[in-house]
């Protein structure tokens, strides 16, 4: 983890004023993340622009609820850009990456959309979490898994549907 990318975790972890379920969902999608980029043997500006992906995924829905919206995703796509940019620049990244980070954290949830190897590993991780967090019913768990791409992450999410067998 680079100084930057620590500041950007901190910085959005302390936004959330400890909320219980969306500090541990950024926790374990940036770890599953970066464990998937690693496989994947991601150069060094791809591995940080997913890690900052990872990190901003759901920035936005703590602006949502705090303005009382239901935080759909049209309203977290609304709200991400500025998000994403004031979280970027206050941990001292280019702002060459926001382009690409906000790639991410807009479009993560498009699983129909062609994709590139970032957005299918922030889409796998985020989804292997939502899958332990809110188990899917096993009409939806074929749907899920025409989402994954990689051997990691079709094995981990085939683990994920163990318990419910």
């Amino acid at each position: 983890m680079t100084d930057r990318e620590g500041q950007l975790l901190y910085s959005a972890l302390c936004y959330e004023e400890g909320h219980p379920r969306r500090t541990q969902h950024i926790l374990k999608v940036y770890a599953l993340a970066k464990m998937l980029a690693r496989q994947a043997e991601l150069d060094e500006h791809q591995e940080a622009v997913l890690g900052a992906g990872a990190i901003l995924h759901d920035i936005a829905i703590k602006d949502c609820k705090d303005r009382g919206l239901k935080a759909t995703q049209a309203e977290q796509q609304q709200a991400a850009p500025a998000l994403a940019a004031k979280f970027l620049a206050k941990a001292g990244y280019p702002a060459d990456f926001l382009p690409e980070v906000l790639e991410l954290v807009l479009h993560h949830h498009e699983y129909s959309r062609p994709r590139g190897p970032l957005m299918q590993l922030l889409m796998e991780a985020d989804l292997i979490v939502n899958c332990y967090e809110c188990p899917p019913d096993p009409a939806r768990r074929q749907e899920i898994r025409s989402v994954f791409r990689t051997p990691q992450g079709r094995q981990l999410v085939s683990l994920t549907f163990l318990e419910e067998k």
